[in-house]
């Protein structure tokens, strides 16, 4: 990447997008900065010292260079999409009481939350490509709105992406709780015994797309329960099951030996909403770090097949 667009990128990351998108769509309140990850209980078991660690881009000598960058745990996984009212009233029940997999309405809220942050990261990537759209314009001394340049094409498809998850939380979440109804889903719930806090995740990613043009894929949301027990649950409507499970055949179809390793390599394929334990990250080998990031960057623009190897276990 040149050195003038890497310049453009890393200022166009101060620009955030924020407000308020509730079911209605029609709350004009200040958004607050909302925890896709839960803050009190879930990264209170992951953090170390107040912090956990993300993967960012940071800016090294003028080149970009991915690393897992520690965060404050008040910041990590955080989004602005929503006021202080609604992110209370929607997630009111897996914020005020421990998360239990057997209720439909945490699983509900789980992957609700997911697609919340994911609308919410789209809009603000198509605002972060606009700001940089006009910093290329006003370099040339061009109107904006005149103008063509790859940052304006990435705010479309960017604007475009967010508007199918849109499509995707109307169709499946919004549109049945509307009509009384509760949302037709399925689950995929891995139970992690002794399995320590080193790892949360909230995500929605595609596994493809319908002749409408609309997403197919799941929600995925890895949660630490205590000290020795985590989980992590697949959600998907019901009416995308056959083609959701035959996407993600290896971790369906994975038996106890094999889950945990399946379902890491899942998450540094199509994952990029996670947070790590600074304590277990620092267990790693130097080659250990640098293989789970090269793989995750190599993922992030088009997901593809990870190689087999031991070291993409991010569990151990």
């Amino acid at each position: 990447m040149p050195k003038e667009d890497i310049r453009l990128f890393a200022k166009a990351q101060k620009k955030d997008y924020a407000r308020c998108l509730p079911p209605s769509m029609d709350c004009d309140e200040e958004p607050i900065r909302a925890h896709s990850i839960q803050n009190a209980r879930v990264l209170d078991l992951i953090q170390t010292d107040g912090h956990v660690l993300m993967p960012r881009y940071k800016l090294v000598k003028g080149e970009l260079l991915m690393e897992f960058a520690k965060v404050g745990r008040n910041d990590a996984s955080t989004f602005t999409g929503l006021c202080s009212k609604h992110d209370t009233e929607l997630f009111k029940a897996i914020d005020t009481n421990p998360l239990d997999v057997d209720k439909c309405e945490h699983r509900r809220q789980l992957a609700y939350r997911s697609v919340m942050r994911e609308m919410h990261t789209e809009l603000e990537n198509g605002e972060r490509a606009w700001a940089m759209h006009e910093e290329i314009c006003k370099g040339q001394k061009a109107d904006p709105n005149e103008t063509v340049t790859k940052a304006s094409l990435l705010y479309v498809a960017c604007n475009k992406k967010a508007h199918t998850v849109y499509r995707y939380r109307r169709r499946h979440f919004d549109k049945p709780a509307e009509e009384g109804k509760a949302p037709d889903l399925r689950h995929l719930i891995i139970e992690m015994d002794n399995q320590k806090p080193v790892l949360a995740a909230s995500s929605l990613f595609s596994t493809g797309f319908t002749e409408q043009g609309d997403i197919i894929g799941p929600t995925l949301n890895i949660v630490p329960l205590d000290e020795n027990k985590s989980v992590a649950i697949i959600s998907y409507p019901a009416e995308q099951t056959a083609t959701v499970k035959t996407s993600l055949a290896k971790v369906f179809g994975a038996d106890e030996k094999t889950l945990k390793y399946e379902l890491a390599k899942l998450v540094i394929q199509r994952v990029e909403n996670f947070v790590l334990s600074p304590a277990h990250h620092d267990t790693w080998s130097e080659d250990k770090r640098s293989l789970v990031l090269r793989e995750f960057e190599a993922s992030l623009a088009e997901p593809k097949e990870i190689p087999d190897h031991a070291d993409l276990n991010i569990f151990l």
